[in-house]
């Protein structure tokens, strides 16, 4: 089973594979309402971690986020830590930008707050706008 939500201006593309145990959120992290914007999330998650898969992923390659959404993503990531368990092993993915120091930073200091699960940075090179245009 599948949950998806499309990537919008403010908002991250979000992709819950269940099946798979694949979870994972690309763009922008900057909604209106944070707490509007993940609760449905949260609950999508609950549900999972009744029957999950023998193992879960949570990827995490945002390009920017905003306070409000760095509260809920270490809420989000919390949820997943906490729930880890026999059942299934939890492994987080925070990937970021070769060149940016700040989210580089972001993920360090996240991963220094889940040690009871593996948390492993992910350097990854995008193209420049230039370059996609020539």
């Amino acid at each position: 089973m599948a949950f998806e939500l499309d990537m919008t201006e403010k908002t991250p593309q979000v992709l819950f594979d269940t099946d798979k145990g694949e979870f994972s959120f690309t763009g922008i992290l900057m909604p209106e309402d944070a707490m509007r914007f993940f609760k449905p999330l949260f609950e999508y998650v609950e549900v999972y971690f009744k029957n999950p898969a023998a193992t879960t992923t949570l990827t995490i390659d945002l390009e920017y986020f905003n306070t409000a959404a760095s509260r809920l993503i270490f809420q989000f990531m919390k949820r997943f830590s906490d729930l880890s368990s026999d059942k299934t092993a939890v492994k987080i993915q925070w990937k970021y930008e070769e060149d940016d120091p700040d989210m580089e930073e972001a993920g360090e200091e996240f991963s220094l707050l889940f040690t009871n699960v593996e948390f492993e940075m992910i350097t990854v090179k995008r193209p420049r706008v230039f370059e996609i245009m020539g």
